[in-house]
């Protein structure tokens, strides 16, 4: 649903009375607020970091599990930002009469792929001028002109339902009706889905996705409003598409990452 930084939702109006301790805690001050929603609030740093305010309690974990996947297995960052600091903001707040954990996420600006405002679903403005397509152009519907960014969202679109799958198999579900018998025949479905990530942009996207589903990670809900364009920064760099929210994954395949990391009140960088 389309919010405008004028509908924020009062929990972050509540943790905004305690801006000097989160600007403390992130090392940066906080400006203006670039977007807001159910779970979370992004807001201006320092460039070209921007700072996400959440309490989704699972996006501090698994940020952090990324991030150490990553160190371990030396490949897979291309497709997520470069995150500069994960920290928990203490005490929880009280919303709804429950407790809310809140995670601060510094990481660097992205463009958004897609936006949805009051006119709906439809490409950004970058997007538009960098495949070079019509204002008009439709965010929904026949995909295919557009190449590799066509098969890289037809990709996305079932590795979504694939992961989807896999959790509701982990919680013993059948999803039988939704072409996913088993959890190995999942992952082995997953394991194929890298074949729909061609050329410099989408490629790493690919790549990030696999490495975590060889690690038993699978994001349970990367849609379309959590991709962005990962703009390069020097000659060694390009543009490319990344994962800048990867939440709402109870426990991603491990009780470590909501016990260990979580519980204990770990931070990370």
């Amino acid at each position: 649903m389309w919010m405008s930084a004028a509908r924020k939702k009062a929990w972050v109006e509540d943790l905004l009375t305690k801006r000097d301790a989160i600007e403390r805690a992130v090392g940066m001050p906080l400006g203006r607020m670039l977007g807001c929603g159910h779970w979370g609030c992004v807001f201006e740093g320092e460039p070209p970091w921007v700072v996400k305010l959440s309490i989704d309690p699972t996006e501090g974990p698994i940020w952090m599990k990324i991030l150490n996947l990553v160190g371990e297995e030396r490949y897979g960052d291309g497709g997520f930002p470069e995150i500069r600091l994960i920290r928990r903001i203490m005490p929880d707040l009280v919303t709804g009469g429950r407790k809310r954990k809140v995670w601060a996420i510094v990481r660097e600006g992205i463009e958004p792929v897609f936006v949805n405002d009051r006119k709906g679903l439809r490409f950004s403005q970058y997007t538009l001028d960098k495949l070079g397509l019509p204002v008009d152009a439709p965010a929904y519907g026949p995909r295919a002109q557009y190449g590799d960014f066509s098969r890289a969202i037809q990709g996305l679109d079932r590795y979504r339902l694939a992961a989807q799958a896999w959790h509701r198999r982990k919680r013993g579900e059948d999803t039988s009706a939704w072409g996913f018998p088993s959890l190995e025949w999942t992952e082995e479905y997953i394991t194929r889905l890298d074949r729909h990530f061609s050329g410099a942009a989408f490629a790493p996207l690919g790549e990030s996705l696999s490495m975590l589903a060889s690690n038993g990670v699978y994001l349970r809900d990367v849609h379309l409003l959590n991709i962005g364009w990962h703009i390069a920064r020097d000659d060694d760099d390009w543009d490319r598409i990344v994962i800048f929210d990867p939440g709402h994954t109870p426990t991603a395949g491990g009780g470590d990452i909501e016990t260990v990391l979580v519980e204990e009140g770990r931070e990370a960088l």
